[in-house]
């Protein structure tokens, strides 16, 4: 493991070549002035929304350091950005995992570290692959354990709609029971609990905020989610297995929104001790089918896909109740689903870096 870009460059703040200067208006996060923000680490900085959310902090002028076990090396936007950045004032990148000495030791004067790197296929986590799913919650809690050693104020960590299984009428809110039915639900709520639990340890200088994201797609979401696979499918003419109930409606978000709810979490005023779950997602619930629907006719013509069964762990219909993002962060998504698949659609059609080759396999709302 190594620590990649360590130099600094004399850039202004808040300036980078890609994202530009920023206004004093857009220099504001989550309501405080980013001047007044400490150092932000972000794991899995490499993955669809811990990029964006790096980007977002550097272009508010945050200085940011990035951690990903995986090398800087990806083609995908907006890894693209960071590692053009990587000799820019405010940006620190390490190559480790979330555990290791070196991320430890740059947790001293970090004023909030947020959390997102975590196995992501809920397929795997049956069988085998579920010991890459254990090894996120253990990685979370030794990562959990050295904030409140280093005295970091802050950890906002990526839960999952995922937590709850089936619930009445489908509606997704906090203070229902979570039932989770596939080993990565489990994981992510096991992770959820844990930083509720290190967050309420006597004593802890930690205050906690999980953020429940419901299903996310824009420029970077990989290539095994819904959304580009329905492109795809258009693209390749090749039939494309809808499975699970492709009538039940999901509450889709886009990245922009995940974003924005994910920096005002690491602005929210918390005393040490404090934790919060709360529900992260888009403004309108569409089903799968809807979804390709709308993907054909942006494309100009229909998405060729069939009804396939259920799987294991392919998600129920789920609604997101934003009544506690509303009240405690202030969040309001503001992409509708529509708006949201004509910008991933022109980013595909301008990006040499976005996901309109490869297999179609068949699609169900997993993640």
């Amino acid at each position: 493991m190594r620590e990649l870009y360590e130099e600094e460059s004399a850039m202004p703040q808040g300036t980078t070549p890609w994202l530009g200067s920023c206004s004093a208006q857009e220099r504001v996060v989550g309501g405080m002035d980013a001047e007044v923000i400490g150092p932000v680490m972000v794991t899995g900085v490499c993955g669809f929304i811990g990029s964006h959310v790096a980007l977002a902090l550097l272009r508010r002028g945050v200085t940011v350091i990035g951690v990903d076990k995986r090398p800087f090396n990806s083609t995908a936007h907006p890894v693209v950005q960071l590692r053009d950045l990587h000799h820019q004032h405010g940006l620190r990148l390490l190559t480790a995992n979330v555990d290791a000495p070196e991320v430890v030791r740059r947790l001293a004067g970090v004023s909030a570290v947020v959390h997102l790197a975590a196995a992501t296929d809920v397929g795997a986590s049956w069988g085998p692959g579920f010991v890459d799913h254990m090894a996120s919650v253990l990685g979370t809690q030794r990562l959990l354990d050295a904030c409140v050693r280093e005295g970091v104020p802050r950890m906002v960590a990526a839960s999952s709609s995922h937590v709850y299984g089936p619930t009445r009428a489908g509606i997704g809110r906090e203070d229902l029971p979570a039932e989770p039915t596939s080993p990565y639900g489990v994981a992510k709520l096991a992770a959820e609990r844990l930083a509720v639990a290190y967050a309420r340890r006597p004593g802890s200088p930690l205050a906690t905020v999980a953020l429940r994201f419901f299903t996310a797609f824009g420029p970077g979401c990989r290539p095994a989610m819904v959304v580009p696979r329905l492109f795809r499918a258009v693209l390749s003419g090749d039939t494309m297995p809808l499975y699970g109930d492709s009538a039940a409606p999901h509450t889709w978000t886009y990245v922009s929104d995940l974003v924005d709810a994910t920096l005002r979490a690491v602005t929210l005023p918390l005393d040490p001790g404090q934790a919060e779950v709360i529900n992260a997602a888009g403004p309108e619930q569409a089903s799968l089918r809807q979804v390709a629907d709308l993907v054909g006719d942006l494309v100009g013509r229909p998405v060729p896909w069939e009804a396939a069964g259920k799987r294991a762990g392919d998600a129920t219909g789920t609604r997101a109740d934003l009544t506690r993002a509303k009240q405690v962060l202030g969040f309001t998504p503001q992409v509708s689903l529509k708006d949201g698949l004509v910008r991933y659609w022109q980013h595909m059609r301008s990006s040499p870096h976005s996901n309109r080759s490869g297999p179609v396999p068949g699609a169900a709302v997993r993640a």
